[in-house]
């Protein structure tokens, strides 16, 4: 190609030094077109604004050449400085340094004092909805978006859809629709008289719709005697063959169980529980994003680690396997639960109130390898 009379090769991109190909493919930002001239390269720079370059890339006296030199240097130079930084490791929502135990995920978009749990995250890893409960356990929960901006996560605020007491949100893979659990009313019957049921709302291309309760058989309303958390329903994810997986309580006196139901056009019925549940509590299910992998909370083994424990189980010809406890430092001597997958399963979530114990949960994120199977790509 020509430019400015000069004859130049077109400008390689692959960055075959590096490891960051596949990083930088993910992030338009920071390519350079194969076929970028000059011109290009300058804008580009343009593009991703001088003073954050200068700052962050240019030495001064680079600075100082760049400032002084004719426009066809001063393009051969950032042309030169375009190439140096798409080949750097783009910022990452998850980071970029191996992550063998728990850590805190994204300190800087969470609040100091009140329980943080249950992340999920739209396709590209850039957008995470969680819940967020103030005032201890009686506290009302609500759902928050936080997401991946100029290199870090923005502080979290509310859903333009939570009105309060909502929680369990569950991104579907294309992002487009987002399922929770919430105690508002359900149209027709009355107020007060819906506990905790599952919803769902549609985004449209510039924002979020109405929210509406799934139709079907999984949402019950509860009789005039139930004490809460009787006919309860929570933690919905939809999996990729259209089945819905959940959990419910039956009544005050019996623990939740984990259940799934079939969809039929856009209703989910046939509700069924799973084989794998015990005599004691199941609920808060996440899979793994290639469907083989089924991690949950639980309180059903008095050899348990902790209290709230996270169990694994495994897909099989025959369905799921029997659950296994993950081992410490996963699960710890207090809380572990809310279990979610980052849209690649590379990475697996959770909440744990071990910094408070019997406190505040906050949110921890590890690489999948550590739950002992191949979950990562």
């Amino acid at each position: 190609m020509r430019s400015h009379g000069y004859a130049l090769e077109p400008f390689d991109n692959s960055c075959d030094r590096g490891t960051n190909r596949q990083a930088r493919a993910r992030d338009p930002a920071l390519r350079v077109r194969l076929d970028s001239s000059l011109p290009n390269a300058a804008g580009w720079v343009a593009r991703r604004g001088w003073r954050r370059l200068r700052a962050r890339f240019l030495f001064p006296s680079l600075v100082a050449l760049l400032e002084e030199s004719t426009s066809v240097v001063r393009s051969i130079l950032l042309f030169a400085v375009a190439a140096a930084v798409a080949c750097e490791p783009p910022p990452a929502p998850f980071g970029t340094e191996p992550v063998p135990t728990p850590v805190p995920f994204a300190p800087e978009m969470s609040t100091p004092g009140v329980s943080e749990y249950g992340i999920t995250f739209g396709p590209d890893g850039t957008e995470a909805y969680f819940t967020r409960q103030g005032g201890g356990r009686r506290g009302r929960p609500q759902i928050f978006v936080s997401r991946f901006m100029e290199d870090r996560w923005s502080r979290a605020e509310p859903a333009p859809f939570s009105t309060g007491w909502e929680d369990s949100p569950f991104l579907t893979p294309d992002g487009r629709r987002l399922l929770f659990s919430s105690r508002r009313d359900v149209p027709g019957w009355g107020p007060g008289r819906g506990n905790n049921n599952l919803w769902m709302v549609e985004r449209t291309d510039s924002a979020w719709g109405a929210p509406r309760p799934l139709e079907g058989d999984v949402n019950r309303p509860r009789a005039d005697d139930d004490d809460a958390p009787a006919r309860s329903e929570g933690g919905p994810v939809l999996l990729a063959s259209g089945e819905l997986l959940y959990w419910t309580s039956e009544s005050a006196e019996w623990s939740s169980d984990l259940y799934v139901a079939d969809q039929l056009d856009g209703r989910f019925v046939n509700p069924r529980p799973l084989r794998l549940n015990s005599t004691g509590a199941e609920s808060y299910p996440a899979v793994s994003p290639d469907g083989q992998l089924l991690v949950f909370q639980s309180l059903r083994d008095f050899n348990a680690i902790g209290e709230q424990d996270l169990y694994l189980a495994e897909r099989t010809e025959f369905g799921w396997s029997a659950p296994r406890l993950l081992p410490e430092p996963i699960n710890s001597p207090t809380n572990d639960g809310y279990p979610s997958f980052s849209p690649d399963g590379r990475y697996f979530f959770f909440a744990s109130d071990r910094r408070a114990p019997g406190g505040t949960w906050s949110i921890y994120y590890v690489e999948s390898e550590a739950l002992g199977v191949g979950t990562a790509p």
